[in-house]
């Protein structure tokens, strides 16, 4: 062999190597195994109606993906976990689900059992997109853990924004102490509450009260100007029917974790006209052609609907598809593996149901302040109200 012919060779060898050529089985160009995907949910216990809407979003968009065969050649197997609401439940379900293989979860509704495994995720480096609400999840930001449903920030800000338009200056909250949703939400109402001219009087309760007269008496003997409840589950189901029974004509308004028909639905002509605060997806069937992720809410929504007795999804439904959306996505762009998912939901920038998401390693949440809606129960549905067409229709608040 000449040298010439030598140094060719050598050079054709190190530019495959460099290709990854020399690996003749790359899992990236021939693996075919599934991709083993996670999910903690609340099926029983106190938020079991809400993890079954979870659920529900998690076995339609994995059914979506493998039908088209799935991701990259490679099918999905959905494995769900339940923890009956219970945070411990929740820190075994995660180690089951890691050491079973799992490259990545998506996270229960309930933030007090979210926060119970962010230590976890801290060194066991498989990601989490959780599906809870409160700040505390990614304030500061924990490398393995994302959320998608609304930061309490985002929701308390609309819903500032939203007293002070309607004048509403004097309102009595209440806020369910046992939740760290609601908790994190009615905290940053009452720090910023001076800079919106609003006085809140404070009323605490906890998600196993079941009486809320003494609560509505309160309520009487303060004469707010309206009247706020954060909570999340039954709650606002039983102070709702005790506040129609009651007679105050005061409006009520409730927070985004009431986008949902559990709530309207069991109230009846009690709930027309409560005002509820929901997110894009929510109200899809009403989000204007303009926008663009209506394209994309409308099939989703149909399918859901179809499988549902004409339901349209509700909240839950959307924060949990997303999560999955997302995983997805970042499988698609960097790969299959925990870090090569973390890398891609650390520079997710992806058009969803809920509005444009980006993520960065430094900003682990994604909800567009102007995919918060405020709607209100009419006709047994939510209806987009004046401020919520409004923030549809990009009208600076």
């Amino acid at each position: 062999m000449s040298a010439r012919t030598a140094t060719w060779l050598t050079l054709a060898i190190l530019t495959v190597a460099a290709c990854g050529g020399s690996t003749p089985a790359s899992p990236a160009s021939t693996d075919t195994s599934p991709i083993k995907i996670g999910m903690i949910v609340n099926l029983t216990g106190a938020y079991a109606t809400l993890g079954g809407y979870d659920k529900k979003a998690a076995l339609q968009i994995v059914d979506e993906y493998n039908a088209k065969g799935g991701i990259n050649g490679r099918k999905i197997q959905l494995d769900i976990e339940d923890d009956a609401t219970v945070a411990n439940n929740t820190v075994i379900a995660y180690n089951k689900l890691v050491d079973d293989g799992h490259v990545a979860i998506v996270g229960p509704a309930f933030s007090n059992n979210d926060l119970a495994i962010l230590p976890l995720t801290d060194t066991k480096k498989v990601p989490v997109v959780g599906v809870a609400a409160s700040d505390a999840t990614v304030e500061p930001v924990h490398p393995y853990y994302w959320m998608t449903a609304p930061r309490t920030t985002e929701l308390a800000v609309n819903l500032l924004k939203y007293l002070k338009l309607q004048g509403y200056t004097s309102v009595t909250m209440a806020h369910d102490t046992k939740s760290a949703y609601a908790d994190s939400g009615s905290g940053h109402m009452k720090d910023m509450a001076s800079q919106y001219g609003i006085t809140f009087n404070d009323e605490p309760f906890e998600t196993t009260q079941t009486d809320f007269t003494p609560l509505i008496q309160h309520i009487k003997n303060q004469n707010p100007k309206a009247v706020l409840m954060w909570a999340t589950g039954a709650p606002p189901v039983t102070f709702g029917k005790a506040y129609a029974a009651s007679g105050l004509k005061l409006p009520l308004i409730m927070t985004a974790a009431e986008g949902t028909p559990l709530f309207y639905k069991p109230l009846g002509a009690a709930g027309e006209g409560i005002t509820v605060q929901v997110t894009l997806g929510v109200i899809g069937d009403r989000v204007p052609a303009s926008n663009p992720a209506k394209k994309i809410i409308d099939p989703i929504a149909s399918t859901y609907s179809a499988a549902n007795s004409g339901e349209y999804p509700p909240e839950f439904f959307w924060d949990s598809y997303v999560a999955f959306q997302l995983i997805f996505d970042a499988i698609k762009r960097k790969g299959a593996t925990p870090a090569q998912i973390k890398s891609g939901l650390d520079s997710a920038n992806l058009l969803t149901p809920q509005g444009d998401w980006k993520y960065t390693a430094q900003q682990h949440w994604g909800l567009p302040a102007t995919s918060v809606i405020m709607a209100e129960v009419k006709g047994g549905r939510f209806e987009p109200n004046s401020y919520g067409m409004d923030t549809l229709s990009g009208k600076k608040q």
